[in-house]
């Protein structure tokens, strides 16, 4: 997928300012998240319309087909019926009836895609998002569908390339309109965090990216982003579920604006059927997460479940996130798979179930690295944290161990995870060294020796403890001290000597 540059005049300030004046034209709605899923909404077929008139003109024609791409990404790929193409809506706009025009046109939009669109729409809830009154609703969509024409949201120049401003002001549109503390922390996930679990797991062409319970999709992006810009990614896959409606309706479009493909996104209970195979992707080789914090599960499940997900063991049914580890263990490639997973601390050292299935996964050799995140870095969560990886196929035994829980920096809601900091994590993992007070890599005896526990702080301790000692600096400190101790001998002689001269 080829990135290309904005339009004439656009940019991600000037694409989102468009976008923000379009919500403006709705600002008496009775729902502020229906005016941006509206305005978004029409932002696809916009992208759609504008991809289909280019294509159907003489000068489209003309292009050399090294100029497309195979498959026009994200809103482009939509197939948008005559009558409703955004030009013929904005054409119409000062015509009575605006409104059922607007929706008429959506909705034979989702009719004309149903492998994309097909049940997306409606639990957004479209219809809040207009003023009450009949004259009112004209005028504000007239003067809605004249704001969305604007140059800055010209996508006639795409050619099947991918503006990345467009996906850039989506997501400032949606963080802006979180309707409670609640949904912004729930499953929420800092961008440099998403960065750095993408990079650690480095996503690359013909990969299916896979995140269980994907909520915003924010994991699936950072991934997907990371194959295009790092492998130039075209044919990676992204694949998930969601249990609530709403939230996974969100999460097409936000895809889909982003330019990525998001059929395999589904709705659905994520633990009740495995990841792969039963209609999904047979195996991936990208798999990450951010559960819910106070995760709980029915155990009930593994005793119904035909495929052995749960072969390393039963966590208590009030935790957990280790049967969530083991469901995206089950889905993972043999030799290509590899996951991150962010998990509350107690899950590092809690004792009963739980030791013995992390003891388990150090038999199987599964656990490549533990990242200690610092306290209070997700919205509205003051639980601390950690980063799991694991790799179905390894190098070698050891374990790596990093402490970043204080090398955080802070800011107006809490610490933040620094771009030198997720790039000294991301090196400490790719050379998987010890450094002192950072890291430690233990080998599979020191795990034996602590019975199941991943306790950070005790494994950099053990380090520390055990650290060979530098004889030759010992020398030297033993050296600087004895002389140091001979002159305040001295000066104390020559105290006692002035105070009692007649004295020996």
């Amino acid at each position: 997928m080829n990135a290309i540059p904005a339009a004439r005049g656009a940019g991600p300030h000037a694409t989102l300012a468009a976008l923000t004046s379009a919500c403006d034209t709705l600002a008496d709605a009775r729902d502020r998240q229906a005016t941006v899923h509206l305005v978004l909404a029409l932002l696809m077929l916009k992208i759609a319309s504008d991809n289909q008139a280019l294509a159907s003109t003489a000068v489209a024609s003309a292009l050399s087909p090294l100029d497309w791409s195979p498959l026009a990404p994200g809103a482009q790929q939509l197939d948008v019926p005559a009558n409703a193409r955004f030009e013929r809506l904005h054409r119409q706009r000062f015509v009575a009836g605006n409104r059922q025009r607007l929706f008429a046109a959506l909705q034979d939009l989702a009719t004309a895609n149903p492998a994309a669109l097909a049940g997306v729409l409606t639990p957004l809830r479209l219809e809040a998002a207009l003023p009450p009154g009949q004259d009112h609703q004209e005028a504000a969509l007239s003067h809605l569908l004249g704001r969305m024409a604007v140059p800055a949201l010209d996508f006639r120049c795409l050619r099947g390339g991918h503006r990345r401003d467009i996906g850039a002001a989506v997501d400032r549109l949606l963080d802006r309109t979180a309707s409670s503390p609640a949904e912004t922390s729930d499953g929420h996930v800092p961008d440099p965090l998403a960065h750095l679990m993408a990079a650690l797991l480095d996503p690359g062409e013909d990969d299916t990216i896979c995140d269980p319970g994907s909520r915003s999709g924010a994991l699936l992006l950072a991934c997907a982003q990371w194959a295009r810009t790092h492998h130039g990614a075209c044919r990676h896959v992204v694949y998930g579920r969601e249990r609530d409606q709403v939230q996974w309706a969100r999460a097409r479009m936000r895809l889909m604006l982003h330019g990525e493909d998001t059929h395999g996104l589904i709705r659905g209970e994520p633990l009740e059927q495995p990841l792969a195979g039963d209609g999904g992707p047979q195996r991936v080789q990208v798999c990450l997460s951010r559960p819910a914090f106070d995760l709980s599960w029915n155990p009930a499940i593994a005793a119904r479940d035909p495929h052995g997900r749960f072969a390393f063991g039963l966590p208590p049914r009030q935790r957990g996130h280790l049967a969530w580890i083991q469901h995206m263990l089950h889905a993972l490639h043999p030799q290509q798979g590899r996951m991150a997973i962010v998990v509350p601390h107690g899950v590092l050292f809690r004792s009963g179930e739980e030791a013995a299935i992390r003891r388990r996964l150090f038999d199987a050799h599964l656990l490549e690295t533990v990242i200690g995140l610092p306290d209070r870095l997700f919205a509205g969560q003051p639980v601390a944290t950690a980063l799991l990886v694991l790799r179905r196929t390894r190098d070698d035994t050891d374990v790596l161990f990093i402490d970043a829980r204080g090398a955080a920096c802070r800011g107006r809601r809490g610490p933040k995870l620094p771009a030198d900091l997720v790039a000294r994590v991301i090196s400490t993992c790719q050379q998987r060294v010890s450094l002192p007070g950072f890291s430690h890599r233990a080998t599979p005896d020191e795990l034996a020796r602590h019975e199941g526990s991943l306790s950070i702080a005790r494994y950099l301790a053990d380090a520390q403890d055990t650290a060979p000692a530098d004889t030759a600096a010992l020398r030297d400190e033993r050296r600087a001290l004895c002389r140091t101790l001979s002159q305040i001998g001295q000066h104390i002689d020559a105290d006692l000597r002035g105070l009692a001269p007649d004295r020996p």
